[in-house]
């Protein structure tokens, strides 16, 4: 048992490495022309970029400890996650309100390339790390045409109830979007529907690789949906100070952590019998 937890803690150290360079690699490469931000926050740059990316490997470290395949097809299963959760579906958002944000199509590009660039570089490193044969492989989730829908509307309540009743609680929240320019409310939930059946297909992804119960599965999918995305807002940012971010990050942490369990749940449901 403790052989196992130190070579797990091992693993888990060389790919903070690896996302530590691979961060460093996407920054130099296609981020050099981004104005460096004052530091309002707990964090500095610096200090953000470390504790980050620990936190990011150890979920990748967890997830890799707990998932049936092994070798490159994990790594392309981790990888694909990370850049999914931590990058594309971000951009996502910032699309959305970038009438406000006001971030040229190039910047948000170039976070792409280097969000893609630090993802792969993680997706060998666990490839290498993880290898062996993968176990057996399982029936796919049935009745997917009715669970994606019913996702996406789980995603729109989550959104907006952690939205209105935990970071809307900050007098500093609503003081910042006094600011926003309004945006029509039919079609901000449209786009949160969508982004709800991207979350789906990423959830989807991970259950199927996981081994365990459903509720193990749905677990882990909640705690990566919910850890991925929420400490990138410890970074400094030149859009939102940490007085927003703060609740920002509370929001998001419960907001996805629930909504990644249900989901998980949903998309399992009837699983063990069909099994069986």
């Amino acid at each position: 048992m403790m052989k196992s937890a130190m070579i797990w803690g091992a693993k888990a150290i060389g790919l903070w490495i690896v996302l530590l360079l691979g961060s460093v690699a996407g920054g130099m490469l296609f981020l050099r022309d981004v104005t460096a931000v004052p530091d309002t926050g707990p964090l500095d740059a610096g200090q953000a970029l470390l504790v980050v990316n620990a936190g990011v490997a150890a979920v990748l470290a967890l997830l890799a400890a707990r998932m049936r395949l092994r070798g490159w097809m994990l790594g392309l299963v981790l990888g694909g996650a990370l850049f999914g959760i931590e990058t594309f579906m971000a951009q996502v958002e910032t699309l959305v309100f970038n009438n406000d944000i006001q971030m040229s199509p190039a910047t948000i590009l170039n976070v792409c390339f280097a969000g893609l660039l630090r993802a792969a570089l993680a997706g060998v490193v666990v490839a290498l790390m993880w290898r062996g044969r993968s176990a057996n492989g399982q029936p796919a989730p049935k009745a997917l045409a009715w669970k994606f829908p019913v996702i996406g509307v789980l995603y729109v309540i989550c959104y907006f109830a952690a939205g209105q009743f935990i970071a809307w609680q900050s007098p500093d929240v609503r003081a910042f979007y006094a600011t926003v320019g309004e945006i029509s409310r039919p079609y901000l939930i449209a786009v949160q529907w969508v982004r709800g059946l991207m979350w789906a297909g990423i959830i989807l992804m991970l259950v199927q690789a996981l081994r365990g119960g459903t509720w193990s599965k749905a677990l882990l999918s909640g705690l990566a949906l919910s850890l991925l995305m929420d400490l990138q807002l410890l970074y400094p940012n030149p859009v939102m100070p940490w007085p927003v971010r703060f609740p920002h990050l509370i929001e998001v942490g419960v907001s996805n952590f629930v909504f990644g369990l249900l989901a998980a749940a949903i998309l399992l449901n009837g699983g063990r019998a069909r099994s069986a």
